[in-house]
């Protein structure tokens, strides 16, 4: 499951993609409000994982992400979420069927591999490209699952921040006018996507790779995830948050 080299046969041709690369500004990333020591970074394992469709994880703003991890950590695995991104298939189109938002995401997220190979071509630290459907297919992530969902169901305080982000999956999704119906459409959705998401990124792989850190754009979705990171450990969540400037805009 883990692809050191991206070859011929890792890629699905002719899927969607909209955003030009290799154009437009430069940008520089930096860390924003880090928690940690910097140099306590530079023998970690760096995950990057990727949201499909984000501009932030697309071509020179995407570069920046790299070059930042590039010179801060020891290793770097990028996360392509191609089964992850179903879910989100499927909150903007309501007639797709799962079977085919599996087909979809799983070419989309071989073509943003094609797309975006430059972003860590010139890496000088060791990488590999994992895609989410390899991760969803071990046989720890079932176990994972299952412990996640008994903790959601067991702590008032968890359950909350879940539905925070549901939430603000509703929000991003939904227009003022969009009908009851539809709004608790794309909240369950939106909930299988962030249980997904919480038992592989904040249980499976922290516990494969104890010293880890995951690299992502500030949002503020990442607030209640981190909470929630913390309430279900007891430990300060290793999620990095990133600020993208233009370079002649950066401090």
């Amino acid at each position: 499951m883990w692809h050191d080299q991206i070859g011929s046969s890792l890629v699905v041709r002719n899927a969607e993609s909209s955003f030009p690369q290799g154009a437009g500004s430069r940008y520089v990333a930096k860390f924003r409000n880090l928690q940690f020591p910097k140099e306590t970074l530079y023998d970690n394992v760096c995950f990057v994982p990727i949201s499909l469709g984000q501009e932030y994880h697309e071509g020179s703003k995407l570069h920046s992400i790299m070059q930042l991890v590039n010179k801060t950590f020891k290793e770097c695995v990028v996360i392509v979420s191609d089964m992850l991104h179903r879910h989100t298939l499927r909150i903007v189109d309501p007639d797709l069927t799962m079977e085919r938002a599996f087909v979809k995401s799983v070419n989309i997220g071989r073509q943003w591999v094609e797309n975006n190979a430059d972003a860590w071509a010139d890496l000088s630290i060791p990488y590999r490209i994992v895609y989410w459907s390899d991760l969803l297919g071990m046989e720890a992530y079932a176990d994972h699952r299952q412990q996640l969902d008994v903790f959601c169901n067991e702590d008032d305080v968890a359950c909350n921040l879940v539905d925070d982000m549901v939430g603000y999956f509703v929000e991003a999704a939904c227009t003022e006018g969009t009908c009851s119906d539809e709004k608790l459409r794309v909240a369950a959705l939106s909930r299988e996507y962030l249980l997904e998401e919480h038992a592989i990124q904040l249980r499976m792989l922290p516990q494969m790779f104890p010293q880890h850190h995951f690299v992502y754009p500030h949002t503020k979705r990442l607030d209640p995830l981190m909470d929630f990171y913390e309430r279900m450990t007891g430990s300060t969540c290793r999620w990095l948050r990133v600020r993208i400037s233009r370079k002649d805009h950066a401090e």
